[in-house]
């Protein structure tokens, strides 16, 4: 079976900018994609932790920074035979669908 490996961007307060790649399980179907970009916030942003995804930014954050991360569906997703992360394109769905509208953008985060 194929899976999905999917790329997104932190950007920080000075631009600087870190990927993030992890591989689903699963193949994802355009409308799939199209599902994913409906639920984004304005300008392609998202928060990788609300729909279950590791955030990686860099070690000094400051008050420029900020929760959003940028995933741009066209370019996003790539079809793979490595081994899933754990996480089924399916499921990611349906966190999106969940978040929809209702991202919080509180920051800084609470641990």
């Amino acid at each position: 079976m194929k899976n999905t490996i999917m790329e997104y961007l932190y950007r920080d307060g000075s631009n600087y900018k870190i990927w993030t790649r992890v591989v689903l399980e699963g193949e994802i179907s355009q409308e799939q994609k199209d599902t994913i970009r409906d639920c984004l916030d304005c300008n392609d942003n998202f928060i990788p932790s609300q729909v279950g995804l590791p955030e990686r930014r860099f070690e000094n954050v400051n008050e420029d920074d900020g929760p959003w991360f940028e995933l741009y569906p066209d370019t996003a997703f790539t079809e793979t035979d490595e081994e899933a992360d754990g996480l089924t394109v399916d499921e990611l769905v349906a966190r999106f669908k969940e978040c929809k509208g209702s991202w919080d953008a509180t920051w800084p985060q609470e641990e």
